[in-house]
């Protein structure tokens, strides 16, 4: 309903004579007027009270949309700060060397030059002795050791000159085997139960009848597992010294030899399995076969390494089902048969083991967040400030470790693997370096909290500070056990092999073939970690499975990479030998 605004003209002008003052008709008017006035004046609240109801409404309305707002620009800050981290990672570093120049200088001190140092004495040129010496004689022009007026030859004086250089020979030859025949003499009647004609037996073939020796197989394993060389150029390699070879054949050469690795690879798995400490990475793989339920090729080649071993597992999935199946994982009872301790990332296909056993957590991980906090300017003292603060975790903990490791181990472990002395542990030495080691991590939760706690923190330092704080558990279990490295740098080495091959050749053609990389991988891997020669290694390994006529040895335990007898001591990064000899095949 709208009323009509008052004028003057509805009221009577005060200053004009009316006829009937004060008379009952005038009172009558006058009620009358006020009677509307009122009713004009409730109308005028009634009004005001709903424009208050929409005023309120639309502040309210306001107010959301504020909120919203808010929201949205607190969303478009995390997606640009998504954007900035996929675009680091697609066109970006892959190395973290080298982002904070500053913080490295001032932890670990000015970087040392690379070659040979400026004034520094020379050690020499290396003398390989072990390699075998092929003497080629040159003798000087004929005409220089003639007199050249009486034409007397020279005589020979003193030792030769003798010079030295490495020549690398590449050779395919046919290895054609002959085998006498022999028949009884003449004149020879005996009856010893022996036929008339002898001829020794063919020699044992790891294929039988087939084309390539173990040699031949054994390099060409080498090369594609061991070294990441794809099947195509090893292929071109040959066809350039004039053996061209199908593809075809290879690969029926690769199919027969993965049965033949089957027993070495459970039990490394198996000795895998009992160890106390293990760490544990992830790296994808490409497997082009289709698989019932999977929409794409993408694998995973999983990772476990310990002290003893280096473990490959090809899964199709990413998931828990993987981890769950290697530490025997017991859905009914939570618990798994496998391992005490575990090192991993923090990625959520392990959380299963928080509460099965000591699971910890990287810490090159955490300071990778803060490292890529770097990239924004608000952020840089701020992340520097917390990579000093890690930095000092790892020279204090280091320190502890010095004072407390075994000096004389029984066996030298392979890094991050330490063996620790209960007497050295309980030094004032050691115990003043752990009490500055606990003293830095309380410091770093303190920090942690009280920067947690501000409310005007930036939402990307708050989303790292959440993210340490809700591992801090995992990340701290250093500190109890010293056996436990601070981070997971050890699986991920072990990874990169299978990085380089994945750039090399891509992925697997079928499933035997993913599972004779993850064989092949573990069992090179291994060797190295036990400085055994992988060359020498697997040519008696494979001649014995020959002999055996082409299954493995009945008794696999002496061909186990850290029981296998042999002179010979190979690094373990580049595998080169100390010196030539044979191998001499497994200890009894």
């Amino acid at each position: 309903m709208q009323h009509a605004e008052p004028s003057f003209a509805d009221f009577p002008d005060p200053n004009q004579a009316q006829s009937g003052d004060f008379s009952s008709a005038h009172i009558a008017r006058l009620l009358g007027e006020n009677v509307q006035l009122r009713e004009e004046a409730r109308a005028w609240r009634a009004r005001a009270f709903k424009d208050r109801q929409q005023a309120h409404y639309y502040k309210r309305m306001h107010e959301k949309a504020v909120e919203r707002l808010g929201e949205k620009d607190r969303q478009i800050e995390a997606f640009k700060a998504k954007v900035c981290e996929l675009q680091h990672r697609l066109f970006g570093r892959k190395s973290e060397q080298g982002k904070a120049p500053a913080i490295e200088a001032e932890l670990v001190g000015p970087k040392r030059g690379r070659g040979q140092q400026h004034g520094a004495p020379g050690h020499g040129r290396t003398l390989r002795k072990h390699l075998p010496v092929v003497e080629v004689e040159v003798p000087p022009p004929a005409g220089h050791i003639f007199c050249g007026r009486c034409n007397k030859p020279w005589v020979p004086i003193g030792e030769p000159e003798v010079g030295e250089q490495i020549d690398w020979e590449v050779r395919l030859v046919r290895l054609r085997t002959k085998r006498p025949k022999y028949r009884r003499p003449d004149g020879c009647t005996c009856e010893d139960g022996r036929p008339d004609i002898v001829c020794a037996p063919p020699p044992a073939s790891l294929i039988p009848k087939g084309l390539l020796t173990i040699g031949f197989i054994v390099q060409v394993l080498l090369l594609k597992f061991q070294h990441g060389m794809p099947a195509h150029r090893i292929l071109a390699m040959l066809r350039n010294e004039d053996m061209p070879l199908s593809p075809g054949t290879l690969c029926g050469v690769f199919q027969r030899i993965a049965p033949l690795l089957v027993p070495l690879y459970e039990a490394i798995a198996s000795c895998s399995r009992q160890q106390d400490l293990a760490l544990m990475d992830e790296t994808r793989w490409e497997v082009f076969v289709e698989t019932v339920g999977k929409t794409s090729h993408r694998w995973w080649l999983w990772v476990v390494v310990t002290c003893m071993t280096r473990l490959y597992i090809l899964s199709p999935s990413r998931s828990s089902a993987t981890p769950k199946d290697y530490f025997g994982h017991d859905k009914e009872n939570q618990t798994v048969a496998y391992h005490k301790q575990a090192m991993v990332d923090r990625y959520p296909g392990y959380a299963f083991l928080k509460d099965l056993l000591d699971l910890a957590y990287c810490w090159v991980h955490v300071r990778r967040d803060f490292l890529e906090a770097r990239r924004e300017a608000k952020d840089l003292e701020w992340a520097d400030a917390w990579v000093k603060l890690i930095g000092r975790l790892y020279t204090l903990n280091k320190e502890r470790l010095a004072l407390g490791c075994a000096q004389n181990p029984a066996r030298e472990l392979p890094a991050p693997f330490v063996e620790l002395d209960a007497e050295r542990m309980k030094t004032p030495e050691y115990r003043q370096a752990d009490m500055r080691l606990r003293e830095a991590v309380e410091a770093m939760a303190d920090a942690r909290c009280g920067e947690l706690n501000a409310k005007d923190l930036r939402l990307p330092r708050r989303n790292i500070l959440q993210s340490l704080q809700a591992h801090w558990h995992g990340l701290t279990l250093f500190v109890n056990h010293a056996q436990i490295p601070m981070d997971n740098n050890g699986a991920e080495r072990v990874v990169r092999p299978a990085a380089i091959a994945r750039k090399n050749f891509y992925g697997s053609g079928a499933k035997w073939s993913g599972e004779l990389l993850a064989m092949l991988m573990t069992l090179f891997q291994t060797l190295l970690l036990h400085k055994v020669d992988p060359r020498k290694y697997l040519t008696a390994y494979l001649q014995a499975c020959a002999d055996n006529a082409s299954r493995p040895p009945a008794d696999i335990k002496p061909w186990l990479p850290w029981n296998f007898s042999s002179p010979n001591t190979a690094t373990q990064e580049t595998g080169s030998l100390q010196n030539n000899d044979h191998p001499q095949g497994p200890s009894p």
